[in-house]
């Protein structure tokens, strides 16, 4: 799930191997690839660049929480789908920060369960 919201790479070298592999694997499944937050730094701790993917176009944002806005707004915008792996993450998101419901939303015991532990109304 952690790789389907945020994919680390140490280096900029495994970047194109890596989302090959991810375009396979979705293809195998009968899924495409979703807009996906890609991190690059050595450790999960120095990170040098934060990317937003979308088809096969990199964007090149400040921080961490400018790509996972960045990436739910494209997502929105282009009504693409969340990426398989992470849905509860990102339906986390919009639903807990962002107070969006949509027609097309699932629904997630262990979201709706986190957002009650939280005190977070939608």
């Amino acid at each position: 799930m952690r790789d389907g919201f945020i994919l680390h790479l140490r280096s900029h070298a495994e970047l194109q191997e890596s989302i090959t592999k991810r375009k396979q694997k979705y293809e195998q499944l009968a899924f495409t690839l979703q807009p996906l937050i890609i991190i690059i730094g050595p450790t999960i701790s120095d990170i040098a660049q934060y990317f937003v993917l979308v088809d096969d176009t990199y964007y090149l944002v400040n921080s961490i929480i400018t790509a996972v806005a960045c990436c739910f707004k494209i997502i929105h915008a282009l009504h693409a789908e969340y990426p398989v792996e992470s849905k509860p993450v990102w339906y986390f998101i919009q639903k807990g920060c962002y107070k969006l419901k949509t027609s097309w939303d699932t629904e997630y015991v262990t979201v709706n369960s986190l957002m009650t532990d939280l005190d977070i109304s939608v």
